[in-house]
């Protein structure tokens, strides 16, 4: 009789931590970060003597508690991590990709309309070369498009900048994370496995994962008990509790790199910092063209004004000067009257006529909306990218929430089942204590 107490009373202390652990998961259905978790119950075996001329008698009793069990595949975890950080990249790249295109175009009054709007005002000038409103629209049409340089170059530095800064943030996030990684290393190795406390860590240590690979590409080594240490090209980021912190070092190209433990790293290719790096070396490389777009557009206004003559005869002086950069064209100061518009030979609109032959495939304009179709291909192929990446993650992710999410209908029916288990269980003590009760009335 004393048995059947005993199984009563583990039947429904098993019962109390099962409906525990489903109030568990039904107060956290709405939390990213929590894994769904099952009771482990097994049985408890028995044995004993029945009578020295025989055998030991074994045979199972109550039930037990065997521990916590996480709804989790470490297969779907791995690739979820994966798809994360390449959705991640794509998205990072995207945005300012996009930037870099509003930066380029100078909301709609970009280097293109206004050299467009110049050569108009050319063949105008060049039908009345000698019209005071014409030669000082000309000569600010020149200048017009040397301050749309100057700005484009200064929206370009600023974005890239702006990464920077970015890059900057992401790196903090980063070492908390490490920090973050380390600290549940050093709780979870003493920890038991099976315990409610070893699940809480085991879903600590799977966020702080999530959000470094979604920072940077790295390796994942999974040791005794659920650590995990982390490492990039061989170098250790975290190896059980100690860290090496990732510095973000801005360069003075316009370039950002990453370095563990004083070492510079390979530029990174996954996560936000992997597509920081790729958007803004694609932002360097536009910055780098419109300089020497700068540069081109001013040797062939100074080289055209060089060929004509002034209204006194005189050869035409430069109209803008660099220091080979965007951001340093501008206009030398001269007047609507220093206009080399005469050719050399004496005809008044002899040299105006030739400034429509800038306007060729290698000219300036053209040059530019090249640069600008090259950064809308660019754009294109990253959103092209971000749409594949999301997709593919969507779908991994689906895969693995069917495992690890909470599932509020099924958490319903495992507490009516575990209710009327519950109920079940009582039942048997109450069996028991009336058996006694009436054993004892006999005697």
């Amino acid at each position: 009789m004393s048995d059947l107490l005993n199984i009563g009373r583990a039947a429904l202390q098993a019962n109390s931590r099962a409906l525990e652990v489903v109030g568990s998961n039904v107060a956290n259905a709405q939390n990213p970060d929590y894994v769904r978790r099952s009771l482990n119950i097994g049985d408890t075996t028995i044995s004993g003597l029945t009578n020295p001329l025989y055998g030991n008698y074994t045979g199972t009793g109550s039930v037990a508690v065997n521990g916590i069990t996480r709804s989790s595949d470490q297969f779907l975890e791995a690739a979820t991590r994966q798809t994360g950080a390449n959705r991640v990249r794509g998205e990072v790249m995207v945005q300012w990709l996009n930037q870099g295109e509003i930066a380029l175009s100078n909301n709609n009054a970009g280097v293109g309309e206004q050299l467009t709007q110049l050569f108009g005002t050319a063949e105008e000038l060049a039908a009345i070369p000698f019209e005071p409103a014409l030669r000082n629209q000309f000569v600010g049409d020149v200048e017009a498009s040397v301050q749309r340089f100057n700005q484009t170059a200064s929206n370009l530095s600023t974005t890239i900048g702006l990464i920077n800064g970015a890059a900057s943030q992401e790196t903090t996030k980063l070492n908390a994370a490490l920090n973050e990684l380390a600290t549940v290393n050093d709780k979870l190795r003493p920890t038991k496995p099976g315990t409610g406390q070893h699940t809480v860590l085991l879903d600590r240590r799977d966020a702080a994962l999530t959000v470094i690979t979604e920072q940077l590409d790295v390796q994942i080594n999974f040791g005794n008990n659920g650590t995990a240490d982390i490492s990039r090209n061989g170098t250790n980021l975290v190896m059980f509790n100690a860290v090496s912190s990732v510095s973000f070092i801005a360069n003075p190209n316009n370039s950002f790199d990453i370095e563990i433990g004083g070492t510079v790293q390979a530029p990174p290719s996954d996560g936000s910092l992997g597509g920081l790096h790729r958007a803004q070396s694609s932002l360097v490389t536009i910055a780098n063209d419109i300089d020497s777009l700068a540069v081109q557009f001013a040797n062939e206004i100074n080289g055209w004004q060089a060929n004509g003559r002034t209204d006194a005869g005189a050869p035409g002086a430069p109209l803008v000067t660099h220091s080979g950069t965007a951001g340093s064209i501008s206009m030398t100061g001269l007047s609507a009257n220093d206009l080399a518009l005469a050719s050399p030979a004496g005809s008044a609109n002899g040299n105006i006529l030739a400034f429509v032959d800038l306007r060729t495939a290698g000219g300036s304009e053209q040059n530019y909306e090249t640069i600008v179709l090259g950064q809308a291909q660019n754009l294109l192929s990253a959103r092209s990218e971000s749409d594949a990446a999301a997709a593919f993650d969507r779908a991994t992710r689906e895969a693995r929430d069917n495992i690890s999410n909470v599932d509020l209908d099924r958490e319903a029916a495992d507490l009516i089942r575990l209710q009327q288990s519950y109920e079940a269980s009582a039942r048997i003590i109450q069996v028991a204590r009336e058996t006694i009760q009436s054993i004892l009335a006999i005697v």
